[in-house]
């Protein structure tokens, strides 16, 4: 069975993609039209810092607690996971 990806992955992926495309349509009007779009390049990298630096804490957190639970039985209570050593 396929794992469903996750939504904040999909976020980053997309997110990326319009990153890299604006690059490519920067250089595109300067090849072009013989003029910088840094403009448009400002508006585009913040979105992007703030979703790439999110899904990087995020991820960083669940392999802290992934690293922390190590060695533990994991059990499924009313559909709450909870660790012990077993």
């Amino acid at each position: 069975m396929k794992k469903k990806m996750e939504f904040s992955k999909i976020l980053a992926i997309i997110i990326t993609i319009l990153f890299v495309a604006s690059i490519i349509f920067v250089f595109a009007v300067w090849y072009f039209e013989n003029r910088l779009g840094t403009e448009i390049l400002s508006y585009v990298a913040t979105p992007f810092g703030v979703v790439i630096s999110g899904y990087f804490a995020k991820a960083g957190f669940e392999n802290h607690r992934k690293i922390n639970n190590a060695g533990k039985e994991i059990v499924k209570f009313n559909n709450e996971e909870e660790y012990y050593n077993g």
